[in-house]
């Protein structure tokens, strides 16, 4: 007897209790190319034709070049495997999935096992009761970037040790035709019919600001750092990348002033190349006229003592570290009370890092050995040059703002003990996860230095970004001054691009929040991100070989002007007792609101280990069981009691403002390190900047905005 393939997939769901009668032994292996970046597992649509339909006898594939030929691509696919299970020994049995990236194991319609997300080869179990017969079975597979597994083991019943599930346990029907297409196929993850801002990064520039271009011919910085001087000179550090793993030597970076910046135009901008060497200087502030220049061995110092707009000295101001590896940056930097803060990064080994240096030991998630105060958060005092390493466990910390109140956030990419990336609130004495590789070299005989404040417990990120979702390198947070969102912070973006938004509130004494996109469109992924005399934004960009950079792009240095486009999103995500609050910018139909089907939750969390980033770890849908908007339509309440502390919780919708306006962004992501309580209420949280702007007035002299503090 023959079956259609739609009917042997419902069977596999449990809906069809009659297999096939000829059947021959194996199972369905089947590869779908999707051609996005792929997160979670689910099914193609429904009557996909498979990229290849092939008949296979056991389910051990232990790297990408068993399970995928080399004809098809081999990543951002899916995978089915579909069959029967012929069980001759009814009883208890326990199915080891062992599976990169994600997978679903269903037998008799029901999920057995469960290893979503985006993983490293490792195995999850799960057990069902099964009788003697055929039971249908189905396992799902997304295989997005990197190496790939599948892996199928059973204990029988009363075994004590797992073997492979052997050929002659699968059967499939005999003889069908397996007819396969070319081309992507739509993948049924939430974000099938998605656009830029709905499952996509916004490929387009921010609408409430009009970008203008800065740059004057035959100036490309890649640049690393970036402050105002009073006189509303531009300073801009410029480096070449080099991520061969290979410590220089000799200096790779500049230092430019650019004359005529504000209200000027690459035609009448001039740039002015400065003396003197760094070593990837990634960090520059201006205090009373001088300018401090972060790079790997400390800070530098350049003065202008007869203010007549030339720099006479340069000092080695400070040289309070050691950088000993070509990952050693120093990144900033930010002033507030006379008193200077950056932050430091860790090592990254390599293999050739690895034989030059003499490392001994493995180097898990590229982690080695360090010099003290690594990984930290540190000030330096302008006038006694006393330091203080005011927070610990910190990897790769490219950026830092400090408010009126002294509130530090701290940016940090995902690597070793960091599953994501993440913006800390980081709090002195504090440790934030990553632990120091403390292999022994020969620099370090007796082994690198513990990160600081290791010995306490890690502080959870006041916002999490989750991977190749909404960041993948955060770079500068900074501090809304004006308009809708003042008080919130907007997070610039390297490898994944553009300006993000993130907003904060106090939940059991901590502060927790929210990110959102706000878009792209710049000349490159944005490395710093300041803001000007004038009240306009200033962004610039970096990049260099391999995936450091946005699409290839390796420079750049633009104005974001402010404006009065009215852009419907969503303005805050608030945490309740039993769910959330939603506010929009424009307001809604109450009507539309007031449905819990136009609202997608799901929760997850991490977990941090040793290794390079780190998957989802038990993601799952949350009911939303009503939904209140206010009269206005301008909010709803979202009652969703399942929401769970210590987990980030994606927000998906999609409105139409009543205005007719398609919401900018449908998503949002909210890390609930803690639930509020109906006697611990959330409490509001505005940041404000640690000083004053001046703003140019008509006469063209300076004045201060006193409301800064």
């Amino acid at each position: 007897m023959l079956i259609s393939v739609a009917m042997l997939a419902a069977s596999t769901l449990g809906f069809f209790t009659a297999p096939p009668v000829d059947l021959e032994q194996g199972y369905t292996l089947r590869i779908y190319e999707i051609g996005r970046e792929l997160t979670r597992v689910a099914r193609v649509a429904e009557d996909a034709t498979p990229n290849l339909d092939r008949l296979e006898d056991r389910v051990d594939f232990k790297d990408i070049e068993s399970l995928v030929p080399p004809d098809l691509r081999r990543d951002q696919i899916a995978i089915e495997a579909l069959g029967f299970l012929d069980i001759t020994e009814p009883g208890n049995y326990t199915f080891e999935l062992r599976c990169d990236d994600g997978g679903v194991l269903e037998i008799d319609g029901t999920r057995v096992v469960v290893h979503d997300g985006q993983h490293a080869p490792s195995p999850k179990e799960g057990q069902i009761e099964l009788d003697k017969g055929l039971h249908p079975f189905r396992i799902d597979l997304f295989q997005n970037g990197g190496g790939a597994a599948l892996i199928l083991n059973w204990k029988k019943p009363g075994s004590g040790r797992y073997e492979l599930v052997p050929a002659e346990a699968f059967r499939t029907e005999r003889g069908v035709t397996r007819v396969v297409a070319p081309g992507t196929k739509v993948y049924k993850d939430g974000r099938e019919n998605q656009r830029p801002g709905d499952g996509l990064p916004i490929e387009t520039a921010y609408p409430r600001f009009a970008v203008e271009p800065l740059r004057p011919a035959n100036f490309a910085p890649k640049a690393g750092g970036m402050a105002f001087l009073p006189d509303g000179r531009l300073v801009v550090s410029d480096f070449e990348p080099v991520n061969n793993g290979i410590l220089r030597t000799e200096t790779n970076g500049t230092l430019h002033i650019l004359s005529g910046v504000v209200g000027g135009t690459p035609e009448t901008i001039r740039v002015e190349e400065l003396p003197g060497g760094y070593h990837d200087p990634c960090g520059v502030v201006c205090v009373d006229g001088d300018i401090y220049v972060s790079h790997r061995p400390g800070i530098d110092r350049l003065r202008d003592l007869d203010k007549d707009g030339v720099f006479e000295t340069h000092e080695e101001w400070a040289r309070p570290w050691v950088g000993d590896n070509y990952h050693h940056f120093s990144f900033g930097l930010k002033e507030r009370e006379r008193w200077i803060y950056g932050t430091l990064s860790t090592s990254i080994y390599f293999g050739n890092t690895i034989k030059a240096d003499g490392v001994i030991g493995d180097t898990p998630g590229l982690n080695g050995p360090n010099p003290p105060h690594r990984g930290t958060l540190y000030r330096i005092n302008i006038d006694t040059k006393e330091i203080e390493f005011l927070a610990g466990g910190f990897r790769t910390p490219n950026g830092v703002e400090v408010t009126a109140s002294g509130d530090a956030f701290v940016t940090d990419n995902q690597g070793a003990w960091m599953p994501a990336s993440k913006l800390n609130h980081a709090k002195a004495g504090r440790f934030y996860g990553h632990y120091n590789g403390r292999q022994k070299s020969r620099v370090y005989p007796e082994g690198g230095h513990a990160s600081l404040f290791s010995e306490n417990p890690p502080s959870p990120p006041a916002v999490w970004l989750p991977q190749n979702e909404i960041a993948n390198s955060p770079t500068t947070p900074l501090v809304i001054r004006s308009g809708p969102f003042a008080g919130q912070l907007w997070l610039a973006e390297l490898t994944l691009g553009g300006i993000n938004r993130v907003s904060l509130e106090e939940v059991a004494g901590e502060l927790q929040g929210c990110a959102y996109r706000a878009g792209n469109g710049l000349e490159g992924g944005v490395q710093r991100l300041i803001e000007g005399p004038d009240g306009c934004l200033y962004a610039c960009s970096i990049g260099s070989g391999g995936n450091w950079n946005w699409r290839d792009t390796r420079f750049g240095l633009q104005r974001l002007r402010p404006t009065d486009a009215s852009v419907f999103e969503i303005a805050q995500v608030s945490a309740l007792p039993d769910g959330l609050v939603v506010q929009f910018t424009e307001p809604v139909d109450p009507a539309w609101l007031r449905d819990p089907k136009n609202f997608a939750l799901r929760q997850w969390r991490y977990e941090a280990t040793e290794q390079y980033g780190g998957p989802k770890i038990d993601e799952e849908e949350i009911v939303v069981s009503e939904a209140t908007p206010d009269a206005a339509g301008r909010s709803v309440v979202l009652r969703a009691p399942s929401i769970k502390a210590g987990r980030v919780v994606y927000l998906r919708t999609n409105p139409v403002s009543r205005s007719g306006e398609k919401i900018w962004s449908t998503e949002a992501w909210y890390t609930m390190n803690a639930k509020p309580t109906r006697d611990a209420p959330t409490k509001p949280y505005s940041a404000k900047p640690c000083i004053a702007t001046p703003i140019q007035n008509s006469a063209g002299s300076v004045s201060t905005n006193e409301g800064a503090r």
